[in-house]
């Protein structure tokens, strides 16, 4: 009897489980019919009243495919003409992250009647001083990815100032001579800095912003937020000036900066409201990116993501240009010298090809009645009924027609669905997909060019990388799990070369299956890729012919590097933790590894902490590692908390000399104020530079300032945030 009941219990919960599943389906069928929506728009503007007549086109629904485009249509880009134009694409291609506006009662909740006015149109970490400052000073810069592309970083100098944020206030620090070192201002400001940029006499802040006075002038609230921009003249470094203030719409992405322009990226979500584009405030002035500079995709969206970027000369702070991208979600960014590249990692999802099956499956069998009705409910202006309307009167059509059927005809439809599921997912080899979305850019002028896919997920920006048009770059293929097929067992690993259209020319599969990425560095003409589970292979790719691209050597010990720099073309730095055979980490680890044979790459020379609890900022952070060639030296942030034994606890920056075949450990520039029972706590060291002879190492309130040939102390500033400062607003 316990049996027969546990088979039934068995038997229903399945049932229960494919009529939840019909549910998931049928809800997601009304809003599937509308891949992508375009609009041929004939505008024409006489004085001040435009007349705008518009052509919708539609593409309906196909078999779900591996890809969100056929390999064999051009991918292209469009641009919108107008507003309601833009809202038209927001309400066909709404996902799960599209939201309705809220009004939160505020102005009787009526927007329709605001006035908008809408826009116009490895590195060296060594640098010479900027204009106005010592001249032929040596100082280390940011530790940028690639040569020219500045990135955004929280502590610049210009081989004479140094110039920092903490918390909500920005220092700017008369740095050198070393005895003399004084904070000279500091501009207070309301939002959270997450970045600066300085450019000669000019300095940009900018980073996440939830300024009041901003919200109140909008009928909503902004559910990514805002990011700020402020820009000063620094001319005077005691009277820092503002020049102009921005604010735009979106979470803070990223930011880099190339011949004399900032490109700020924030990222939106699409929302349904009267005016659906991004807001921007210059100097308080309202307006937003105009329909025409924002781009889309001839591919299927399912969850719309506006990756807005916004250009401006540093020499002219007023001229800005900003362009809105629309991708699915943004992840990873890459910037080269000529193209931005934004990622996101795309997934096949077992329950989408299931739907696409059920309504294949169910459609054939209504009445024609019923089918009549979905048609003419899909046809519908999502204006008049919403997207959940339009899915609550579909759903209960199929949930009739559902209840109507035998409980035997109910299982046949259920087998049916099953099977032919299970023999669509068994056609993907890949259930895991990087969409790479190709941004050019020159001196502010912001164009998308190309869209892409290959299989896996990248690890961060150091996975991509172009030379001569070509864009290389690494991927993980994860586990994959299934409810419908055997799910495979190891991850595995792969690399690609893509032509200037982002179609592959070549690539390299499955290496250190059952293992993933943890760090890469293309130089030149070769990949260097640390993977890891147990042990760290590192490999040696070979990328000198991009169509024919192939494993010179690899070298298996134990542990894994999470950062690789190169020390020259002969000699790579890796940085992570060292492993047991097992894979269990023991502490962290600084190796040389010898790629001059790259056949037979080898460890020639590493630095292992005592302590398994050791770990570093810069494993995740590339911007805290500093490393001079000249000067012998490398530095990194260091910290230690072990609670059983606290008098091993240690928190600042460590200090190495570093050679072509060796690497000793100088010293340690505490930060730590003598506090040894709460460095779990404790700020650790954020970045490192040096000046000439001197070694500057900040946390979020002290700045240390060493000698560098003997780690002496020469002095500390404190960097006291609460100071009110310069009011910004």
């Amino acid at each position: 009897m316990g049996l027969l009941w546990n088979r039934q219990v068995i038997i229903m919960t399945k049932k229960l489980l494919f009529l939840a599943f019909v549910l998931i389906g049928i809800m997601a069928i009304a809003g599937c019919d509308v891949q992508q929506a375009g609009t041929d728009t004939t505008q024409t503007t006489t004085g001040t009243q435009t007349t705008t007549t518009t052509q919708t086109t539609t593409s309906g629904t196909g078999v779900y495919t591996e890809v969100s485009f056929s390999e064999d249509t051009k991918i292209e880009t469009k641009a919108f003409s107008s507003a309601a134009d833009v809202l038209s694409f927001i309400q066909d291609n709404q996902g799960g992250s599209s939201y309705q506006y809220n009004t939160f009662g505020r102005n009787g909740g009526v927007m329709m009647e605001e006035t908008m006015a809408v826009d116009s149109a490895s590195a060296p970490m060594v640098a010479k001083a900027a204009a106005g400052s010592a001249v032929d000073m040596d100082y280390s810069e940011t530790n940028n990815q690639v040569s020219g592309v500045d990135e955004a970083d929280i502590m610049k100098s210009d081989g004479t100032y140094i110039y920092t944020v903490s918390e909500k206030t920005l220092f700017i620090i008369k740095a050198y001579p070393g005895k003399d070192a004084e904070i000279v201002s500091t501009i207070k400001l309301d939002d959270s800095p997450q970045g600066i940029f300085v450019d000669d006499d000019v300095l940009a802040v900018f980073g996440s912003s939830y300024n009041q006075q901003v919200y109140k002038t909008l009928s909503y609230i902004p559910r990514q937020g805002m990011t700020f921009l402020n820009v000063y003249d620094i001319s005077d470094r005691k009277n820092p000036d503002l020049l102009k203030e921005y604010q735009f719409e979106g979470s803070y992405f990223n930011g880099r900066m190339a011949d004399g322009y900032m490109y700020i990226l924030t990222n939106t979500r699409p929302e349904i409201r009267p005016i659906p584009m991004p807001y921007v405030f210059e100097d308080s002035v309202r307006s937003t990116i105009a329909p025409d500079h924002i781009h889309y995709y001839n591919i299927r969206y399912d969850d719309p993501m506006f990756v807005n970027i916004h250009a401006i000369d540093m020499s002219d702070p007023s001229k800005r240009n900003s362009e809105s991208v629309v991708v699915e979600g943004s992840q990873n960014l890459y910037m080269s010298e000529k193209n931005i590249y934004v990622t996101y990692t795309e997934w096949i999802n077992e329950y989408d090809v299931m739907r696409d099956v059920m309504e294949e499956t169910l459609d054939p069998k209504l009445t024609d009645d019923d089918k009549a009705l979905i048609k003419k409910v899909k046809s519908v202006d999502n204006d008049i009924l919403s997207r959940s309307e339009k899915e609550s009167k579909i759903y209960q059509v199929y949930m009739n027609y559902l209840y109507s059927l035998t409980q035997d005809d109910q299982d046949s439809i259920q087998d049916d669905v099953d099977a032919e599921t299970k023999d669509r997912l068994e056609g993907y080899k890949y259930f895991e997909y990087t969409v790479i979305n190709k941004i050019s850019f020159d001196k502010g002028e912001v164009k998308p060019v190309a869209n892409g896919k290959v299989p896996g997920s990248v690890n961060n920006q150091f996975s991509l990388d172009e030379k001569d048009d070509v864009l290389r770059l690494a991927t993980t293929v994860n586990q994959r799990w299934s409810s419908y097929i055997k799910s495979s067992e190891k991850s595995s690993n792969h690399v690609f070369t893509l032509d200037k259209g982002l179609s592959v020319l070549d690539s390299l599969d499955d290496l250190a299956e059952g293992e993933r990425i943890y760090s890469t560095r293309f130089i030149d003409d070769r990949l260097y890729m640390v993977t890891f589970q147990q042990v760290d292979p590192f490999f040696v790719i070979d990328l000198s012919d991009p169509e024919d691209i192939g494993e010179l050597g690899q070298l298996k010990i134990p542990g894994f590097s999470r950062y690789l720099h190169p020390y020259d073309k002969d000699v790579i730095i890796g940085i992570g933790q060292d492993a047991t055979e097992t894979g269990r980490t023991k502490g962290l680890k600084i190796s040389l590894f010898d790629v001059s044979d790259v056949k037979n790459p080898k460890e020639i020379a590493k630095y292992v902490t005592d302590s398994r609890y050791a770990s570093s900022t810069a494993l995740y952070e590339h911007k805290a590692f500093l490393f001079s060639k000249d000067k012998n030296l490398l530095v990194i942030p260091a910290y230690n908390y072990n609670y059983q034994d606290k008098s091993e606890n240690y928190n600042g920056a460590f200090v190495f000399d570093i050679e072509k075949d060796k690497i000793e450990l100088r010293g340690l520039i505490d930060h730590s104020s003598g506090n040894t029972q709460n460095y779990y706590y404790s700020p650790s060291v954020e970045r490192s530079m040096y000046i000439e002879d001197l070694l500057y190492t900040k946390s979020p309130d002290l700045l240390r300032i060493n000698e560098l040939d003997d780690l002496s102390s020469v002095k500390k500033i404190d960097l006291d945030y609460s100071n009110p400062g310069i009011k910004v607003y």
